[in-house]
């Protein structure tokens, strides 16, 4: 009887001790692969800037998406981005919603990092919707601000064709072909600014 319970005992501590070397390495390799994860590049931000002597409010966020290693561009994220210019009473008088967000790239820049967004944006006027404007944003994450602190600017394309200043052509535009996208190089409307107000975080 005695020879029988020192024999369980043994077989107790036996498994005992299999079942922590195999937690030992469940935990071993579990730490291994989360430290090998590399995060997705990001970015998000709020907030306002002056232009032309008028008040400038922007939100956005973008992730995800396909990387083409060719261009360094990740194609088909997920985000928005809304864009309105205020006149001094803060009454709106043009307000830009995105309808799709195409593509978008993060850098290290000087003193920081930067993103640019590019897409299809809707424009809201007191006359109604102008549909299929195409739109370039970039922002500034800047930690120094002696290197010019966070900024933001905007540019947006009319549909009307490559050929005529600030307008591009939307009809030959598919998401899928980068080579297809026609832009003018003088954008139709274009403001950028320092932030008064708000904040931008961009993640590499």
């Amino acid at each position: 009887m005695k020879s029988k319970v020192i024999l369980g005992f043994a077989a107790l501590l036996t498994i005992i001790a299999v079942v922590a070397m195999l937690s030992y390495t469940v935990c071993a390799s579990t730490d291994m692969e989360t430290s090998e994860v590399i995060p997705n590049p990001m970015a998000a931000g709020k907030g306002w800037f002056v232009f032309n002597a008028r008040r400038h409010n922007f939100a956005f966020v973008v992730h995800e998406g396909r990387l083409n290693e060719t261009d360094g561009w990740r194609y088909a994220p997920k985000g928005n981005l809304s864009f309105a210019v205020l006149d001094f009473r803060d009454n709106r008088l043009v307000h830009v919603r995105s309808v799709r967000v195409w593509r978008f790239r993060t850098e290290q820049i000087d003193g920081g990092r930067r993103v640019v967004i590019a897409g299809v944006v809707n424009v809201h006027t007191a006359i109604g919707v102008l549909e299929n404007w195409w739109f370039r944003a970039e922002a500034r994450d800047i930690d120094d601000a002696d290197k010019g602190g966070d900024g933001f600017s905007i540019s947006l394309w009319r549909p009307g064709g490559a050929e005529n200043v600030g307008c591009w052509t939307a009809k030959l535009f598919n998401p899928r072909d980068p080579a297809s996208l026609r832009l003018n190089r003088t954008p139709f409307y274009h403001a950028f600014g320092r932030l008064r107000g708000g904040l931008i975080e961009i993640r590499l």
